[in-house]
């Protein structure tokens, strides 16, 4: 890290603290995890498996538990905000949120990836309102403030009554350039660390690079239909982000009930006939995945006829994957795909996701493949929308008094049990 990005980071941190310490002067009250979990709730989260709990049901609805959580969860890990592919020329500007705070994401002139805040110092309005395509600066919707694509404030024309926008003397050592958030890069997708003391990100992502050994994630690009605009899958979910996250890799018994491909696989349940499982629960650190043989499944997946993603034809991969990233990234992969799905918290009950399908850079976009991609954007979809009612119907259950939390199957949820308490402890630190 360069002395530049060790000022910025340092100023991030400087602005995170006195934010912290507003809320408190403010009267906003920081609340601790031990004041919304009693010990015995936590003891049985905490318990082995064959005796534990899961979170109960305030940690999916309530507000304040929520809040904690964007501090705690949210603001103190990597996240993953979005792809790349969606600033992809130099001068794009693109108003994204994470858990309802306003960020900006900037392809500058160098071709370099960067986040900020979405708030101008001066007036506390948003910089950017609207996506913008190469453009040379970025001017401010309320008072006219302009800032060049490094986040730089270069021109305040009549703010203190002199048409020399250029002279910026009369803001003096107040605030004004916007404030960078600490980024990275994996593949496709970027991440960030809002309060800028998560672990270095090469620690982060390690688990999750390290299933893609075989894969050769360098010539990866977002599907695209016949415009070249990338095939997306926006949704927003009436749940909580836990609950999705409970459904998708670390999940395996649902498959049967849930999905009508696997209803209709004699392959699923992932077991022998003498009750052995024919998938491995892959763990490793903050990196959870339902791990299977290809061959295993081979009458249970759609044929997807795009090129192989390995990176040899002497090591072919031939392992798959339906897995997270702790706390947001999911991932299904394939020998031929790579489907992603971002997921931001809206909310205790709302969950926004992002998804999409990534291929070799050539069939990405090759009209050759076009119905292949279009066929497969259906197939993931119609799953998407199979989790999407379910987790849904999960959230509405928390609301009754009747259920307060679940037991686990020892022989399926370890992978959830494994979940609980991660989010534990990242709560309780």
């Amino acid at each position: 890290m360069n002395g530049r990005a060790h000022g910025l980071l340092a100023l991030h941190l400087v602005k995170w603290r006195h934010l912290k310490r507003y809320r408190e002067k403010e009267g906003v009250q920081v609340v601790s995890i031990n004041s919304l979990l009693s010990e015995e709730q936590r003891a049985q989260c905490r318990a082995p498996i064959d005796k534990a709990r899961t979170l109960p049901n305030v940690a999916f609805t309530s507000e304040v538990f929520y809040q904690v959580e964007v501090e705690k969860i949210f603001s103190a890990n990597w996240v993953a905000l979005d792809f790349v592919q969606m600033v992809p020329d130099n001068g794009d500007v693109l108003r994204v949120e994470l858990a309802g705070m306003p960020l900006l994401m900037v392809r500058n002139h160098q071709g370099e990836l960067k986040v900020f805040h979405n708030i101008v110092p001066y007036d506390g309005c948003l910089a950017v309102t609207d996506p913008q395509k190469e453009v040379s600066e970025i001017r401010t919707p309320y008072h006219g403030w302009k800032y060049d694509l490094d986040g730089k404030l270069t021109d305040i024309s009549v703010w203190n009554g002199s048409y020399d926008g250029k002279d910026l003397s009369a803001v003096g050592e107040r605030p004004r350039d916007l404030a960078e958030v600490p980024t990275a890069i994996w593949g496709p997708v970027v991440f960030v660390n809002l309060n800028g003391q998560a672990e270095s990100f090469s620690e982060h992502i390690a688990p999750f690079h390290r299933i893609f050994e075989n894969w050769d994630i360098e010539d990866l690009d977002i599907g695209r239909d016949e415009h070249s605009a990338p095939l997306l899958d926006p949704e927003d979910l009436a749940t909580n982000w836990k609950t999705h996250y409970e459904n998708w890799g670390i999940n395996v018994l649902h498959e049967s009930f849930v999905h009508s491909v696997y209803d209709a696989s004699k392959e699923v349940p992932r077991l022998t006939q003498d009750g052995k499982k024919t998938c491995v629960d892959y763990i490793e650190g903050r990196f959870m995945a339902l791990n299977y043989n290809d061959k295993d499944f081979q009458n249970t997946y759609p044929e997807f006829p795009f090129p192989d993603l390995s990176r040899s034809e002497l090591k072919q991969a031939d392992q798959g994957y339906f897995g997270s990233l702790f706390p947001n990234l999911h991932v299904g992969v394939w020998r031929t795909l790579i489907h992603l799905i971002i997921s931001l918290p809206d909310g205790p009950g709302r969950t926004r996701t992002q998804r999409a399908q990534f291929y070799r850079t050539q069939a990405a976009s090759d009209l050759a493949h076009l119905e292949a991609r279009l066929a497969t954007v259906t197939e993931l979809n119609t799953a998407g929308s199979e989790d999407g009612r379910i987790t849904q119907s999960v959230q509405k259950a928390r609301r009754s008094p009747a259920f307060q939390s679940r037991y686990y199957s020892q022989f399926w949820d370890e992978m959830h049990y494994q979940f609980t308490q991660i989010v534990l402890n990242d709560l309780e630190r």
